[in-house]
């Protein structure tokens, strides 16, 4: 583990931040168009007498405050939900699949649902920065964000898990070819895991002679 580490912390291709401010407006229209039509159901149920509206003429009842409240709740935390649940599960919102980019922590593991929290919460950081938090990723070396920065994540190509230098590459065993194995990275040399680039069979033999 210490060694695939090692490996995953070597710089990767970040993600510019005109392509992470692309990836933010595919998630807001999307965010926005999915409560819209959350909103527009709930009227038309409210209109059709499946459900209360926001007001009625009864006065407002128990039933139509718990409504209330329940629909509050819902567009108050979709949008955090909607960041939460897709970068704990893959590092992709559905602007960040759109634009080819993912989130992930700054040794290339995944970021899990708690460092995805995390994350959401340094959001807020950016707005009562006045958008600077956001703005920081188009100066800084790794196009972190202040909540990048404070939660240790950064934005890469989705393709990009590993470094472009160090991807990885197949040994192939000469006396078994239908026994080759991955090997994590050429970069796994230095650490003594294997020979690279893989000696042939005759340089072996002739290294045991």
């Amino acid at each position: 583990m210490e060694q695939e580490q090692k490996i995953a912390a070597a710089s990767f291709s970040y993600a510019g931040f005109f392509t992470r401010a692309a990836a933010r407006v595919v998630d807001t229209t999307l965010i926005f168009a999915i409560l819209s039509l959350v909103y527009i159901a709930d009227r038309l149920g409210a209109q059709a007498g499946m459900w209360p509206g926001f007001s009625s003429d009864d006065g407002l009842t128990v039933k139509i405050l718990l409504l209330n409240v329940a629909r509050i709740l819902f567009f108050l935390t979709f949008p955090i939900f909607y960041y939460i649940y897709l970068h704990g599960e893959s590092g992709q919102t559905f602007g960040k699949m759109a634009m080819g980019i993912k989130a992930v922590n700054e040794d290339g593991t995944p970021l899990g649902y708690q460092r995805a929290f995390f994350r959401q919460l340094g959001y807020f950081l950016c707005d009562m920065t006045l958008k600077i938090g956001y703005v920081w990723a188009a100066f800084d070396s790794r196009k972190q964000g202040l909540h990048d920065k404070v939660c240790g994540t950064v934005v890469i190509l989705a393709d990009d898990e590993f470094p472009q230098e160090e991807r990885p590459v197949r040994k192939v065993d000469e006396e078994n070819p239908l026994a080759d194995t991955d090997v994590e990275t050429a970069q796994a040399a230095d650490l003594g895991l294997f020979d690279y680039p893989p000696r042939t069979h005759n340089q072996q033999r002739r290294s045991t002679d």
